[in-house]
C-alpha cells in the first residue's frame, strides 16, 4: 500500500511539474518571424509610398503651371507629411532659412529626374529611409535621408536630411 501510494504522489509531482513547463520555443520564433514579415511588409510599403509621393511631387514640381501646380504639390504635401514638418519648413521659408525646395534639395526639377528615382529602406532602421534621384542635365545625384511615421495608421514622412 505505502508503495501505492509513493508512485500516486510521484506522479502527481511529475504531472504538476510538467504542466508548469514554459512553452516551447518554435511559438516564439513563429512570432518573430511574423514581426520580421511585417517590418519586410511595412518597409515595401513604405518603399512604395515614398515613390509615390515624389513621383507626384516631381511631376508637379516640374509643370509650368505654377498656380495649379502649388495648389498641387500643397495637396500632396499634406497628403504625405506630418503637419510638425511642413510647419518647420514654412518657418524656415519665412525666416529665409531656407532657399530650396527641401524635399528634392533643389531650386527647380525636370520630369526626366523621376526615371533614376529610387528609394530603398536603410538597414537596421524601421523608419528611415535613403531617396535618391540623377539630375541629367548637370549630373548630379541628390541623396534624402527621409523618416517617416506612422499616424493614425498612415506613414507620413517626418523628417528630411
Amino acid at each position: 500500500m505505502n508503495n501505492k501510494i509513493f508512485f500516486c504522489i510521484n506522479l502527481l509531482v511529475v504531472l504538476f511539474l510538467y504542466s508548469c513547463k514554459k512553452e516551447p520555443l518554435e511559438p516564439k520564433r513563429a512570432l518573430k518571424t511574423e514581426e520580421s514579415n511585417n517590418s519586410i511588409e511595412n518597409g515595401e510599403q513604405i518603399e512604395k509610398i515614398l515613390t509615390a509621393f515624389y513621383t507626384s511631387y516631381l511631376e508637379q514640381f516640374s509643370n509650368q503651371n505654377l498656380k495649379e501646380s502649388e495648389k498641387k504639390l500643397d495637396s500632396i504635401k499634406v497628403k504625405y507629411c506630418t503637419k510638425s514638418l511642413l510647419d518647420g519648413i514654412s518657418n524656415e521659408f519665412e525666416n529665409n532659412e531656407l532657399d530650396y525646395d527641401p524635399f528634392i534639395k533643389a531650386q527647380d526639377a525636370s520630369s526626366d529626374m523621376i526615371e533614376t528615382l529610387t528609394v530603398n529602406k536603410i538597414a537596421g532602421s524601421e523608419n528611415k529611409f535613403h531617396v535618391q534621384y540623377l539630375d541629367k542635365y548637370s549630373g548630379h545625384k541628390t541623396d534624402i535621408l527621409v523618416t517617416v511615421v506612422d499616424e493614425n495608421g498612415s506613414f507620413k514622412i517626418s523628417s528630411l536630411k
